[in-house]
């Protein structure tokens, strides 16, 4: 009796994980279907590490914005904070403002803030591709993300000057 309740404990973890798992997949396939397009400018990033490899080191003009607000972020410490950002009818968002929970209002989005590198980000710190299709990117200016209500924010692409999404090869 005891062996069969030790592997049905297994199996009730073993399926929880799965459960888990499935609920996270499915709130990423969502953002990623449904979520708001919004583009951030890249800072520039030292060009003798800009690509290394098969991806791109990635710094968001944003981020410079956040470290005016570092007092009012690390208020909110130990629970997320949210950039809110100022949307233009081109997707372009800049920094307004960062606050302890997302809002919604016409013409702002809010993203979860994270540390990258123990440094506040509104994304990613790099941009994985293809091995040897680096040359695609180099004319990256701005970062595509979809955004969830919640403020979930997965970066989908990356734009140049006129936003046009680059890294797509043309036979």
């Amino acid at each position: 009796m005891k062996r069969f309740m030790q592997r049905s404990g297994l199996v009730a973890a073993w399926l929880l994980v799965v459960l888990v798992m499935l609920l996270a997949v499915q709130g990423y396939e969502r953002t990623l279907n449904e979520g708001q397009l919004v583009l951030l400018r890249l800072a520039p990033v030292d060009p003798r590490s800009l690509m290394q490899g098969d991806y791109m080191a990635l710094r968001f003009t944003a981020d410079s914005d956040l470290a005016q607000h570092i007092e009012d972020i690390l208020e909110f410490a130990g629970a997320p904070s949210y950039a809110y950002l100022a949307v233009d009818n081109e997707g372009r968002a800049t920094l307004d403002a960062v606050g302890g929970e997302p809002k919604a209002a016409p013409g702002r989005i809010s993203m979860r803030i994270r540390s990258t590198d123990g440094e506040a980000s509104v994304g990613p710190n790099a941009f994985f591709f293809q091995e040897g299709t680096g040359e695609l990117y180099e004319t990256a200016q701005w970062g595509g993300f979809r955004v969830a209500p919640d403020g979930t924010a997965l970066l989908v692409s990356l734009h140049d000057a006129t936003l046009q999404r680059v890294g797509i090869q043309r036979r």
